[in-house]
């Protein structure tokens, strides 16, 4: 039934017979059926470069991690849900302080493997506008797959939920729901987010410490409802871990710099989703699948391959999406190359070693992520959008936003500025990273198709 497809997607022949009885459980409680998994193989053979080993290991990583949160009751796992944007590290230091705590985000997996992969994404989000998030008031398509996941009964119920308040102030509202609803246990990481708009890059101590402060209590609580100690030892080695994810990965994204493009950006975006928020089955195949993936696109490199033509028209990209690979797909195929997502890239100034005068680990983590500048505020974002079109020289930006989200973009105010001050062409594109029910690759294509004229025009000018 499906032994081809999880071939397909880095399995080995041992390996899916030994796994086979969870597999079948697994599927059988998401509703998976012969014309999902034909249409997987389908999905995955048109929008992955499966040539390349990394990809079809990634895939094999977030295939491992759908039967891991699909049977985590079922095989006496303690459960704990975070949120994204995640409080990672936290996640992290609890999922590396017991094998029997299962600690992840359920959306993004649902996302990943009932969207990209099965193509079936849309009778859970469904399910979550039926059950106390009714569409059409902005509601996040993350936060909809989280309920309908629980609602279909693909993700078990947890025994907590860790939930960011720091970004987004939708993800504690849904929660809050799941706690009445279901009377599951939460517990909340807010942030104090009141800063003037020059302040950026400077970090305000009270933010810094205020957030600590809400980790460690969240870090006691987590602990509590898991029946485990998460201590200071565990979080300094989750910082480590999360920061030796994102830097293998800059290796990857720094050779994106060469034309022509040697990889598609929606193959990156596997590996994004799995270092935004690690777990355990990137902790134990996640560095390796990376290694690999810097491997073969160097390789591709030094051979002058890639999926776009030389010389094409470079644009930054805000996000990856979650559910649907075929709009990043479209976007290359019309002859843009993606050399860089906003929020995947580490500028250099992120990079350097800085003398911090925090102590604890939930401070130095909270300063780190605050000096990315998406977390910071509005202005910390923009200076960032600014950061990488400038460090990556583009020709232009597709601010393709995702309008239910709650965070701090400021669509217009972006667009304005890029343009004004860096003097390149941004186009502002209604869609949703996380759904496309609202709108589809082909409906956006001659707004995207219009735009790459544009750019080869300013180009050859």
């Amino acid at each position: 039934m499906y032994t081809e497809l999880f071939k397909l997607c880095g399995f080995e022949p041992e390996e899916i017979e030994r796994e086979r009885p969870r597999i079948d459980k697994a599927l059988d409680i998401a509703g998976i059926d012969q014309s999902d998994i034909d249409r997987a193989q389908q999905r995955v053979t048109e929008f992955f470069d499966t040539e390349l080993v990394a990809v079809r290991k990634v895939l094999g990583i977030y295939l491992k991690q759908f039967l891991d949160l699909v049977l985590s009751r079922e095989e006496g796992k303690k459960i704990a849900y975070t949120t994204f944007p995640p409080a990672g590290r936290l996640g992290l230091a609890a999922t590396l302080a017991s094998e029997e705590v299962y600690c992840h985000a359920p959306e993004l997996v649902v996302d990943v493997v009932m969207g990209q992969i099965f193509g079936k994404i849309n009778p859970i989000l469904e399910a979550a506008e039926e059950h106390g998030l009714p569409p059409g008031i902005a509601m996040c398509g993350l936060n909809q797959a989280r309920v309908g996941a629980i609602v279909k009964g693909i993700a078990p119920l947890p025994d907590i939920t860790l939930t960011s308040g720091f970004f987004c102030d939708q993800s504690p509202k849904t929660d809050d729901l799941l706690h009445e609803v279901y009377g599951i246990p939460n517990t909340f990481v807010d942030g104090c987010i009141d800063s003037s708009w020059d302040e950026f890059p400077e970090i305000m101590p009270r933010r810094v410490q205020y957030q600590a402060k809400e980790l460690r209590r969240a870090r006691g609580e987590l602990g509590k409802a898991l029946g485990i100690e998460i201590t200071d030892e565990m979080f300094h080695e989750a910082n480590k871990r999360y920061g030796m994810f994102w830097f293998g990965m800059q290796q990857v994204w720094e050779m994106m710099r060469n034309e022509p493009q040697p990889v598609s950006a929606v193959d990156l975006g596997l590996f994004y989703w799995i270092i935004s928020l690690p777990e355990r089955r990137a902790i134990q195949d996640g560095m390796k699948a990376i290694g690999t993936l810097a491997s073969e696109v160097k390789r591709r490199v030094d051979e002058g391959k890639g999926v776009v033509e030389k010389g094409a028209p470079r644009v930054a990209w805000p996000l990856y999406h979650t559910t649907d690979p075929g709009i990043l797909r479209m976007v290359e195929g019309l002859g843009l190359s993606i050399p860089i997502i906003n929020f995947a890239w580490i500028a250099p100034r992120e990079r350097e070693a800085v003398k911090s005068q925090y102590t604890t680990p939930e401070e130095r983590g909270v300063e780190s992520e605050l000096r990315w500048g998406a977390y910071h505020s509005t202005s910390g974002l923009l200076y960032r959008l600014k950061e990488t079109c400038k460090a990556w020289n583009v020709d232009g930006f597709i601010l393709a936003l995702t309008y239910n989200c709650r965070g701090s973009f400021a669509l217009l105010i972006h667009k304005k500025a890029l343009e004004q001050d860096l003097n390149i062409p941004v186009l502002a594109l209604e869609c949703d990273c996380y759904d496309s029910r609202d709108y589809s690759a082909q409906a956006l294509r001659t707004r995207v198709e219009t735009f790459a004229e544009l750019l080869r025009a300013r180009k050859t000018a």
